[in-house]
């Protein structure tokens, strides 16, 4: 199987509509936001397959409740370690 429904680069124009607006900002959080969790089910899909079946992963599963929880964490250590790194200064 192939997992490539998420635009993995970053693109201004978020939505495709043909210019830079409002709307796209709130598009570029998201894609910030989801990109670990997305990360880790694609790298589940392409390196376990037989794991990404079992847990029902598929393109259908980036950016929703999986990959947001998982991004959560992600994004939960990497500021806790910014914070313990700013208070060990």
């Amino acid at each position: 199987m192939e997992y490539v429904a998420r635009n993995w680069r970053f693109v201004a124009d978020m939505n495709g509509d043909g210019a830079v607006t409002i709307s796209d900002v709130w598009l570029w959080v998201k894609w910030l936001y989801f990109y670990p969790g997305d990360g880790i089910l694609h790298l589940l899909a392409t390196n376990l397959p037989s794991v990404a079946k079992f847990f029902e992963v598929s393109t259908d599963s980036y950016g929703g409740y999986i990959s947001g929880f998982i991004s959560f964490f992600i994004w939960l250590l990497f500021f806790s370690t910014c914070a313990a790194m700013e208070n060990n200064k």
